[in-house]
C-alpha cells in the first residue's frame, strides 16, 4: 500500500515526500521476516526511489537506487536505461554503454533504448 501511495506522490510531482515514503517502506522490508520472498517488491521500491531522486536532481542517490533495484531484480530493464541516461549526463560513456546494452538485451525493440544507444554511438546527449 505504501508503494502505491508513493507512486501517486510521484505522479503528483511530490518527489521529496515520495522519497521519504519509499525509504520508510524499504526500512520496513529490511526488518521483515519475509524479506527474501519480497525481493521483487523491494526492487520495485528501489526503482521508484530512483525515479524520485532523479527528479530531485540527486544523481548519486538515483544511481544508487537503480543499482540496488537491478541487483535485486536484474530484469528491470528500465532501471538499466535510466542508469545509462544518468551516466550520459555525467559524461561517462563507457558506463552508459554498458547499461543501455543490458537494457536492450532485456527489451531489444524498445525504441527509447535504441535512441539512447544511437545517441551514445553518435556522441550526442539525450534529453
Amino acid at each position: 500500500m505504501g508503494n502505491i501511495t508513493g507512486e501517486a506522490l510521484c505522479e503528483a510531482q511530490r518527489f521529496a515526500e515520495a522519497a521519504e515514503l519509499f525509504r520508510c517502506v524499504l526500512a520496513a522490508l529490511r526488518t521483515s521476516s519475509e524479506r527474501h520472498s519480497l525481493r521483487a517488491v523491494e526492487a520495485e521500491v528501489w526503482a521508484h526511489l530512483g525515479v524520485a531522486m532523479q527528479s530531485l536532481d540527486d544523481i548519486a542517490a538515483a544511481i544508487e537506487s537503480y543499482c540496488q533495484a537491478v541487483r535485486l531484480d536484474p530484469s528491470l530493464h528500465v532501471c538499466f536505461a535510466n542508469l545509462a541516461t544518468l551516466y550520459m549526463y555525467l559524461e561517462d560513456s563507457q558506463k552508459a554503454q554498458e547499461h543501455i546494452s543490458k537494457a536492450l538485451l532485456l527489451d531489444p525493440s524498445n525504441e527509447a533504448y535504441l535512441e539512447i544507444k544511437r545517441s551514445l554511438s553518435a556522441g550526442t546527449p539525450t534529453a
